[in-house]
Parts: C-alpha cells; structure tokens; sequence
C-alpha cells in the first residue's frame, strides 16, 4: 500500500476555476488533457519526485504543451503552479499580478514562453520557481489558492 502523499494537489476543476476566473469564461476545449496535466505531478510524486518547486513545473509544463484551452493556456498553467505551491507552502509572488514588479511580471511570462517554445524542460522551470518563491509564512499570505 503506497504512503499518503506529502503535497496537496490541484483538482481539474480548481485549475478549470483559475482558468475562468483570470483569463476567460470558456470551458476547456479538451477537458481530457486538463485532467492529464493536472494528474501529471501526481503520477511524478508517486513515482519518488519529492520537490515541491518540480512538481509545480510538471504541472505548469503539461498544461502548456497540453494546452486544453483555446486560450491561456500558459497564464492558465502560470496561476495553476501558482496555486500549487501555495497550498504546499511557497508563492511564487507576494504582490498581486501586474502590482508594481513588471520585471518579475516579464520574468514569469517569459519563463512559461521558454516551456512553450521546448527552450526550457519542467526541470528548469522548477528551477526557476524555486529561486523566485517564498515560504507563505514568510510572505504573510494563507495557503489558500
């Protein structure tokens, strides 16, 4: 019998909840592959993948390359890691989207581009999520997505 997890995962529907909250009204055009994506860290961790800032990536990585939406898809895999580490204990920003950091704000986008674009593997996204994140304690923030 397999250990219970030590992360807390997202749920399609959470993911398709981000999707619709910050980028559009539409549902998912390929709802099956939202749910690979978001299976996708589960099926990692259960496999011996134990860091957090990874995981995040892997799901971020397979809704890009994915893409269940016609539109968002990376924004959509931005807020969904996001949303990840947040519940496992990291933010990956302490101000809201858009709020008075445009060179983190860019750092962010371009890095979702390089996955897109096959530049960068979920390994150096991971890596990049974890030299810009936070411990949610010590940004002052709950861990609610």
């Amino acid at each position: 019998m397999a250990s219970p997890s030590q992360f807390r995962f997202l749920t399609a529907s959470v993911a398709a909840r981000l999707h619709a909250r910050h980028i559009a009204k539409a549902t998912s055009t390929q709802p099956n592959l939202l749910e690979s994506a978001i299976f996708s860290p589960v099926n990692h961790e259960r496999y011996g993948q134990t860091d957090v800032f990874q995981l995040a990536a892997v799901l971020a990585e397979k809704i890009i390359l994915n893409h269940p939406y016609q539109d968002g898809n990376k924004r959509t895999a931005l807020f969904a890691a996001d949303a990840f580490l947040k519940v496992n204990g990291y933010i990956l920003q302490t101000r809201p989207r858009g709020v008075d950091d445009a060179e983190l704000n860019d750092r962010l986008a371009d890095a979702q581009v390089h996955v897109a674009t096959k530049r960068w593997t979920a390994e150096d996204l991971g890596g990049f999520y974890e030299s810009i994140a936070e411990s949610v304690a010590a940004a002052g923030h709950s861990n609610q997505p």
